[in-house]
């Protein structure tokens, strides 16, 4: 090889390690490249979050002048309570539906059995209450040792139900409590949902009482 030769070969590994030191330092100080890259996840875990809904029963609704305050469901939103004639679910994700229960007396069923819990996430529902809430003071802070995991409720303590007939769900409140259920639905369309219990014919015939769709999209 001749001494040409040889420092042309020089030269062009020269420039090649200078361009690899240039490319290094613009990737290094977010210069844009013009290599395509994969883009980067925004999540760490492959799970999808639960898609949160909120309802209300309220007891002293006035329905009219002669049927008086009535119970009626409501969903608390951003701009606090709406409608309940029309809830929206999305398909194919977890739901997490949460139930607060202002109503303290309990309601005979209408439909036998529906003090049963159907159509949950293992068939349970989550209860908070009064009554099996039992917490102390601990070294760090008040430790919470309540709540409880049911497939059932007795039918003495039912005072509403949030009921699906044709998703066979079935969530049964108990007076004055706080239910959790999870769910899932996996063919959009739209649904009718009731209250199972005999609390009032105005508001059990009413849509946005204790009646009304749940739209799946």
């Amino acid at each position: 090889m001749s001494t040409s030769s040889a420092s042309r070969r020089g030269a062009v590994i020269i420039v090649l390690l200078i361009v690899v030191a240039i490319s290094g330092v613009a990737i290094g100080y977010g210069i844009e490249s013009t290599v395509p890259t994969t883009p980067k996840t925004t999540t760490t875990s492959g799970s999808q979050a639960p898609y949160e809904v909120t309802l209300l029963i309220a007891t002293n609704s006035t329905y009219n002048s002669t049927e008086g305050a009535q119970p009626a469901y409501f969903v608390l939103g951003p701009k606090g309570l709406q409608s309940s004639a029309n809830i929206t679910l999305p398909a194919n994700q977890l739901i997490k539906l949460v139930i607060v229960c202002y109503d303290d007396g309990n309601s005979s069923l209408e439909v036998p059995n529906d003090n049963v819990v159907s159509g949950t996430t293992d068939g349970t529902i989550f209860v908070a209450s009064n009554a099996n809430i039992n917490s102390s003071e601990g070294p760090s802070g008040i430790q919470v040792k309540g709540g409880q995991s049911l497939s059932s409720v007795p039918v003495a303590d039912v005072a509403h139900t949030f009921t699906i007939p044709s998703l066979n769900l079935n969530i049964p409140v108990p007076t004055s409590s706080t239910v959790v259920a999870y769910f899932t639905v996996t063919k959009a369309g739209t649904y009718a949902w009731f209250c199972e219990t005999s609390c009032g014919d105005a508001p059990m015939s009413t849509v946005g009482w204790m009646r009304g769709s749940v739209v799946v999209q």
